[in-house]
């Protein structure tokens, strides 16, 4: 079962974008750079952000993958323990990982030019 946990996350992270749970978030986040979303299905504003999360992905994925960063997103709804962990109070809220440690949240993380200028400056 562990195996198993660890080659998703891995197949996932050499991807550039991995869908985080309870199962795999410390294997995935544990090596490289990650930018994670945390975000509620229900929430107006993570609905409202989602388009500018993915545009950065997008247009930043080459790029981001040569530098080993990563993106993940966790969906708090169903990950309730992931986020309690983080110390997530509000969404979506994005927080900087570094080799597996919280570094806090992203700067403005909310705007696409902030969010493209802190994941194009690691």
């Amino acid at each position: 079962m562990k195996l198993t946990a660890v080659l998703t996350a891995l197949a996932a992270a050499a991807s550039g974008y991995t869908i985080l749970d309870a199962e795999n978030f410390s294997t995935a986040t544990m090596e490289g750079y990650w930018l994670v979303k945390y975000y509620s299905p229900t929430c107006p504003w993570s609905r409202r952000f989602a388009p500018t999360w993915e545009k950065v992905y997008k247009d930043l994925e080459d790029r981001l993958v040569e530098n080993n960063v990563y993106f993940g997103e966790v969906d708090c709804k169903a990950n309730r323990a992931v986020c309690d962990r983080a110390k997530i109070d509000g969404y979506p809220t994005v927080v900087f990982y570094n080799q597996g440690v919280n570094n806090g949240e992203v700067p403005g993380g909310q705007s696409y030019e902030a969010l493209a200028e802190f994941a194009k400056s690691i």
